[in-house]
């Protein structure tokens, strides 16, 4: 996948905190401050060539948020924002023919997943097994996903029946040796739905891909011990705007604990935006926020943050 050369200014503009980054990088390099203003942090940005990309691993596109303006921001917005490439979940049987078609309209900028989120278990019946298993070796498709347990769903499809979609996914990711995109949400304190989803990979997964990482807890919202088990199968923890809400320092404390080095960057749009822009539709140009909010608590640069997420991510998916 080529560099994203998108110009400084696109950057400052639409993330002011960008401006503190550059600022930061001059000082590191003992350049004189002579003006404090975006326009010079562009000249800096522009004179030593520093450009970043950055992948949504985790979008929902297809979504009828994004239907007055899906292709405007696919093929504009996201440039800009430096966002190289957007991962589309089509996670319920109606959702994976879109998925697939998205990539193959921007095959520079989409890749598609597939799968069954517990939520839809309930809608699959054999022709639809079928059909997902004829579609999973798609070269579009470059993960199962997402796919899981999640219990504050239970009106929709009880815990057996998410049990038995899950293990035969992934008897399917098995099969197909492609990476795993978990969806796992526990209801209130109670974790069960972790400790049954840890029970499962552990017996029904051969906890091998044909990619350099055998998958990612998307939308990580968990204890450090909950990290641990997923770090300990290999996974890697997608990180969206819950790690910017501000109850939420016991996910920020486990990450930190974790490491940058097994993190990916996501949206989860158009839910879930980060803090400063909850109640508004949230898209994979958002991301950049998300980094450098996730960069400061780590308290590393932003440049490094966006060249090691993006490298796991790219590395999860089987991209170049």
């Amino acid at each position: 996948m080529p560099m994203m050369k998108t110009s400084a200014d696109s950057f400052i503009r639409g993330n002011p905190a960008f401006g503190r980054t550059v600022r930061d990088f001059v000082q590191r390099n003992g350049l004189s401050l002579l003006k404090k203003n975006n326009s010079f942090y562009c000249g800096c940005l522009k004179r030593y060539n520093i450009y970043m990309q950055f992948i949504d691993s985790h979008a929902h596109l297809n979504d009828p948020a994004f239907d007055a303006d899906r292709t405007e921001l696919i093929t504009q917005k996201l440039p800009q924002a430096g966002i190289a490439l957007s991962v589309e979940i089509g996670c319920s049987p109606e959702e994976w023919q879109p998925a697939l078609e998205l990539s193959s309209q921007h095959p520079s900028l989409i890749r598609a997943v597939l799968g069954v989120h517990p939520e839809y278990a309930c809608k699959m019946n054999d022709a639809a097994w079928k059909q997902l298993a004829a579609l999973l070796p798609d070269e579009r498709n470059v993960a199962v996903g997402e796919i899981g347990l999640d219990y504050t769903c239970l009106e929709f499809t009880d815990k057996e029946k998410q049990q038995e979609a899950f293990a035969r996914m992934l008897a399917l990711a098995n099969q197909t040796q492609k990476p795993l995109v978990l969806h796992i949400r526990r209801e209130g304190d109670d974790y069960a739905a972790y400790e049954d989803s840890f029970r499962l990979l552990k017996h029904q997964w051969n906890g091998s891909s044909s990619t350099g990482y055998p998958g990612v807890l998307h939308c990580f919202c968990a204890r450090y011990e909950e990290a641990k088990k997923a770090l300990d199968l290999g996974l890697l923890l997608g990180i969206n705007g819950c790690f910017t809400y501000k109850k939420n320092e016991y996910i920020r404390e486990a990450v930190k604990k974790a490491g940058a080095d097994k993190i990916i960057l996501e949206t989860d749009c158009p839910y879930l935006s980060p803090q400063g822009k909850r109640g508004q539709r949230n898209d994979p140009s958002n991301v950049p926020l998300i980094a450098q909010f996730t960069a400061d608590y780590l308290n590393m640069p932003l440049e490094e943050l966006a060249e090691m997420t993006t490298r796991q991510a790219k590395a999860l998916y089987g991209l170049k």
